[in-house]
Formats: C-alpha cells, structure tokens, sequence
C-alpha cells in the first residue's frame, strides 16, 4: 500500500508539472501578433504559427498588401531577386504577401480565398498566378491536402455551400494508403482507420510539444524571433526603369547557363532530362475548371481588385503545347465573362531564359509580371 501511495504520488507530481510547463505555452497560443511575413507557404504549424499566418492573409487582403497567390512558382523563387514578393517588397517598397507551394490547384486557391472571403473587398489588390498544368490535376495528393487544409482553413469551408460538397467528395475519394494524416474533422467524411487515427494523434502531439518547445526557447532567449513589422504602403510607384531592370534580369539569368543545347533550361536541371516531356495526354479537368470559375465569380461578387496571370510554357522542352490552347481560351472566356483583367504570358511569343525547367519562371520572366502588375495597381 505504502508503494501505490508513493507510485500515486509521483504521478501526481509529474502530471501536475506538465500542466505547469504546457498552460503558460497554451495561453500564450490564444495571444495572436501580426507578424509580417512575405512568404507562406503552407499552413502547416503549431496552432500559434497558424493563428500568425491567418493574420497575415487576414491582414494582406483587408487592402494592407498586395496577395500574391500561386503555386510551386511562388515557393521555388525565394532566391529570384526579381520575384513579385522579393522585387515589390524591396524595391517598391509595397507591402505583398505571397501564398503558394507545390500541387496548389484550383480548387486549393478557391478554398483558399472562400476561408477569407470577408476580407474580400474593393479595398484588396490580389494577384492570382495561375500554372497551366494544375487544370489536369485530378486532384491533389492527401499529403499535400493535410499541409493546406489543417482544421482553422477545413471547418470554416465546411459551412459553405460551393466548397462543402468539393471537400466530401474529395475526401471520400482519397486512397487510405495514400494519407499522411488528417484530422479529426476530416476522418468523420473520411472514415476511421486505426493507423491513421494513430497518427493523428502522434501529429498533434508532436505539435502540440513543438508548442512548448519554442515558447520556453523564446523566453529564454535561447531562440529570437525575427518578425518583421507591417510596413507602411507606398502609395505610389513613379519612374521604375524597367529597360535597367531587364538588363538586370538578363545579368542575372547567365549564372543558369541556358542555351538552346539545354532546351533553354538550367544547365543543372538538363543534365537530369535531356530530352523534351509530352504535355499532358489528358484532357483538362472539369472540377479544375469549375473550381476556377467559381473563383472569379467569388472575386466579382466581392469587387475584388484582382489581376490574372498565367505562367509561360517552355515550349522546347515540353512537347504538343499546343494542346493548352483550348484551356487558354476557356480561362479568357471566364475571365471576359467577369471582366477580370489577364496577363497571359502562354500566348505571347515565348522568349528564351522565361523558364528554369519547363514551367517554372526565371528573373525575366517575373520581370514582365513585376510590370504588369505595377502598372495595374498603380493607376
């Protein structure tokens, strides 16, 4: 008896101890602070992290910034001098927050600004990048779901008539082999396997330490926040040379050792495949499609101060690109039917260095976005 008293108390103690170190971490999570950030790729992160990045979207498409929203486009260019949210922000001086990493569709973007369709205002300047290839999505991978879709996005959509049934039905489509994790909002649609419920909880488990961890390591000192204050808007962008920032471009662009031998490629990326990809076999995808048109129309009903553009294709190293045509006229026939302006960069003479890989843009392609948006926003 004397051991179980003894066991019970030091269970006691440990619990209790826990709740010490993990209640200042939780009441510290519910003070939210408006952080600055000009690039967010996900919203994968502990609950603070998300609060911070809901913020900033928040924040960005009250009319604060400029909302750049794309794809792996946004996410592979942090080191491209001339990308919108490096260029805008440093040269301009013109607040953009930018949001977008690998496999995000169209339905990802329409979910997306249908979570934050009550900061959709006249007041917002978004920018929609489209890549061609996500209308042949059939989907995206349940990984990559889990990074955008973490309960603060998946709740609220479910209460909304157009993404309600977009989700279930994805939802109930997805292979169980092929989920990382989801939670437990989404196994009620899903359905409940053990070993994802399992991890499930490991996930937010191991969040929920990462909580603690960088609340103890912050207030120790032992780790500093680098956040940056919202900066001021620059009402105004006047005598932007943009000749010298081509010619900047072009400088830049040599290091990639592009050539008509590398399909006009990076050198690196080359020496992986060397000969031309075929363009998608498939025909587009309907629900790819819909899911855009839904998206303007949301942009239109909330008089959203928003511009189009549309990735260039490379057309040397895919092949039958041709075949994107018909896409391209459905999505100027959207875009006309809802007068939203578009910068199609597919349909314009494709120039040699446009594109790293095969889809991807260089700093002289996000030099002729940085134009097209500057002189839409600053009229």
């Amino acid at each position: 008896m004397k051991i179980n008293k003894t066991l019970f108390l030091h269970m006691s103690m440990a619990v209790l101890a826990a709740l010490f170190l993990s209640l200042p971490p939780l009441i510290d999570s519910q003070k939210v602070e408006l952080k600055f950030q000009p690039l967010i790729k996900t919203m994968e992160g502990t609950r603070k992290i998300q609060a911070e990045k809901i913020a900033t979207i928040s924040h960005a498409l009250d009319g604060n910034a400029i909302f750049f929203l794309g794809a792996s486009e946004v996410a592979t260019s942090e080191n491209e001098h001339f990308a919108v949210y490096n260029f805008f922000n440093s040269k301009l001086h013109q607040p953009t927050v930018a949001y977008g990493d690998s496999y995000v569709d169209n339905m990802t973007q329409l979910a997306l600004l249908t979570r934050f369709k009550q900061n959709l205002s006249p007041k917002t300047k978004l920018v929609l990048l489209l890549a061609p290839d996500t209308f042949y999505f059939n989907g995206i991978p349940p990984t990559i779901f889990a990074d955008h879709f973490p309960d603060t996005i998946f709740k609220p959509l479910m209460s909304d008539k157009t993404l309600h049934p977009i989700l279930t039905n994805y939802l109930t489509h997805i292979d169980p082999q092929d989920v990382d994790h989801l939670t437990f909002s989404q196994m009620r649609i899903f359905g409940w396997h053990g070993n994802i419920v399992w991890r499930e909880i490991k996930y937010q488990f191991s969040s929920f330490c990462e909580l603690i961890r960088d609340y103890f390591l912050t207030l120790l000192h032992i780790r500093h926040t680098s956040a940056q204050p919202w900066p001021l808007l620059n009402p105004v962008w006047k005598n932007i040379d943009w000749n010298a920032q081509l010619t900047q471009a072009e400088m830049l662009n040599r290091a990639r050792h592009e050539s008509a031998a590398t399909l006009w490629m990076d050198k690196d990326i080359f020496a992986d495949v060397k000969t031309a990809d075929e363009w998608y076999p498939t025909p587009p995808s309907q629900p790819e499609e819909q899911a855009f048109d839904d998206m303007i129309k949301l942009l239109h009903e909330r008089q959203v101060n928003v511009v189009v553009i549309i990735d260039p294709v490379n057309p040397w190293a895919l092949k039958h690109t041709e075949k994107f045509k018909n896409t391209d006229r459905y999505i100027q026939s959207v875009l006309q039917k809802y007068n939203t302006p578009y910068f199609d960069m597919y349909s314009q003479k494709y120039q040699n260095g446009w594109n790293w890989d095969r889809i991807h843009p260089t700093e002289l392609a996000w030099v002729a976005m940085d134009r097209y948006i500057a002189e839409a926003f600053n009229k």
